[in-house]
């Protein structure tokens, strides 16, 4: 399989996030490997509270601010929220409510919101 450039990859991210085409399956390995209970746990604070910042995350989860921060920084990494700078604030916003897994290619593929509620 043929390596993409830098500049293919953020084309194809930005067509995934314009809905003009789905992302393409990724290796399951790494993100089940990310998606510890603390991290689910935190996800799923995420999708249903949506906080408006990072210390109001910490208000609502009872975790400590930098164990926050480096779990919603390797989430960001694997494209299941984004981090959104407002000011001095940072707000997690979330990308993905579903990650679809092949077991059968040990592939996965993240679900965007819009997607995943219809």
């Amino acid at each position: 399989m043929a390596r993409k450039s830098l500049a293919e990859l953020r084309e194809e991210m930005r067509a995934v996030a314009r809905g003009e085409r789905r992302a393409a399956p990724l290796p399951a390995a790494p993100l089940l490997a990310a998606l510890s209970r603390e991290a689910l746990d935190l996800l799923g604070v995420v999708l249903r509270e949506r906080p408006a910042t990072i210390a109001e995350l910490v208000a609502l989860t009872g975790r400590a601010q930098p164990n926050i921060s480096r779990s919603l920084q390797q989430l960001a990494g694997h494209g299941l929220i984004r981090l959104e700078r407002e000011g001095r604030e940072v707000r997690p916003v979330p990308v993905v409510r579903e990650v679809r897994i092949d077991l059968a290619t040990g592939t996965c593929a993240a679900i965007p919101l819009q997607e995943a509620s219809v």
